[in-house]
């Protein structure tokens, strides 16, 4: 009997999964869920939400991390999920109007595998979830050993420039450094225990990169830093070794395609020949 009614309770908490209707406020979620193979229980999605490319025929419900109540309201979803909410308040909102909400955290891939757990179980794609995390420990204990065949101090030291006029980077808290350090790099700012900050151009000439890593940085940006005094003089610009032709989202969101960023930067952070 008590096994019996096991069985009714596990099938009705699998309907109920397959059942959610979810509006999605983060691109790397809205991947996230794609990837598990949930892609049609998404009703919503924020504007910021665009790959894969088939998710841009769902309706736009908010920005990143702000709901449109009203937009929201006509796609009916049953769970919203996000990063975070830019207004703590909208959460509550949600759940006056009954409608679930939850928040994924996305700051190291500890999270990354959480999210992917946590959904699993909402969306009714457990095993699809594990299959996930599995592969992606895999991954990254596969590049851990490949690197240890490089002492730390021979690694390339990578500046990573996520804006210009001032220089912002990223420091120890943020998922970047991991995911340089997965890639046979040393973050040149992974000491500094932030997430992203301002950088002076005398701090980065203290750090001495030999590889600046700009996901996306246009050309004319890109001439204007190797024109600015002192510049030249750094490693990375005297060898030409500033990256800008990675697409920004594989490493800047932390999602299903981080793992393939993280494989393109080893490509790319390679010792040059």
């Amino acid at each position: 009997m008590k096994r019996l009614l096991w069985i009714v309770v596990m099938a009705a908490a699998l309907f109920s999964a397959a059942e959610e209707r979810v509006a999605s406020l983060s691109p790397n979620l809205t991947e996230t869920i794609v990837r598990l193979g949930a892609e049609k229980q998404l009703v919503g999605r924020s504007e910021s939400c665009d790959y894969p490319p088939d998710v841009k025929q769902i309706p736009v419900v908010g920005r990143f991390g702000v709901p449109s109540l009203e937009p929201l309201l006509a796609a009916r979803p049953t769970l919203v999920v996000s990063e975070t909410l830019r207004d703590p308040a909208a959460a509550e909102r949600l759940r006056e109007l009954n409608i679930h909400c939850e928040l994924f955290p996305a700051r190291t891939f500890e999270e990354y595998f959480s999210t992917l757990e946590r959904l699993g179980k909402l969306l009714g794609k457990e095993s699809e979830a594990h299959r996930e995390i599995t592969a992606g420990c895999a991954r990254i204990i596969r590049w851990e050993q490949a690197n240890r065949s490089t002492p730390p101090d021979k690694r390339p030291r990578v500046l990573v420039i996520i804006g210009v006029s001032p220089v912002v980077t990223a420091g120890k808290q943020s998922f970047l450094t991991r995911m340089i350090e997965l890639a046979g790099g040393r973050n040149c700012a992974a000491e500094v225990d932030r997430n992203y900050f301002r950088c002076s151009f005398e701090q980065i000439q203290l750090w001495q990169p030999e590889v600046i890593l700009a996901p996306g940085l246009p050309s004319t940006q890109v001439r204007t830093l190797e024109q600015s005094p002192g510049w030249s003089s750094l490693p990375a610009v005297r060898n030409q070794r500033i990256l800008t032709d990675i697409d920004a989202d594989l490493l800047y969101r932390l999602g299903p395609r981080s793992f393939d960023g993280i494989e393109l930067l080893r490509e790319k952070l390679k010792p040059q020949e």
